[in-house]
């Protein structure tokens, strides 16, 4: 299905966001592997889930630990705020994740 001009100017936005958030992650965590997320559109910012991946769960222990996973929600929630885009529980929206083996 097509994205409307509407939908293709927020998907922009999000790739824009997601892309820092995705070097932030680089930077801040040990073992991450990758950024990936889904969203449907017409229930939309509510439907975005974003998930960092991290390559080991003694890594993942350690992210969690040191609360990366709020600090990348915070991130994520801080930089689509100010593309216009409010995320009501970011904390729903961005998980820290086990990388499929």
């Amino acid at each position: 299905m097509k994205m409307s001009k509407i939908q293709q100017r927020l998907n922009d936005k999000l790739l824009l966001v997601l892309a820092d958030v995705e070097q932030e992650a680089r930077d801040t965590l040990s073992g991450f592997t990758e950024l990936s997320h889904t969203v449907a559109f017409d229930c939309f910012p509510g439907s975005l889930l974003v998930n960092c991946a991290i390559d080991n769960q003694d890594n993942l222990s350690q992210a969690h630990s040191e609360k990366a996973e709020k600090k990348l929600q915070k991130v994520l929630h801080k930089k689509l705020f100010r593309k216009g885009i409010l995320l009501k529980q970011p904390e729903q929206n961005l998980k820290l994740v086990l990388a499929a083996q």
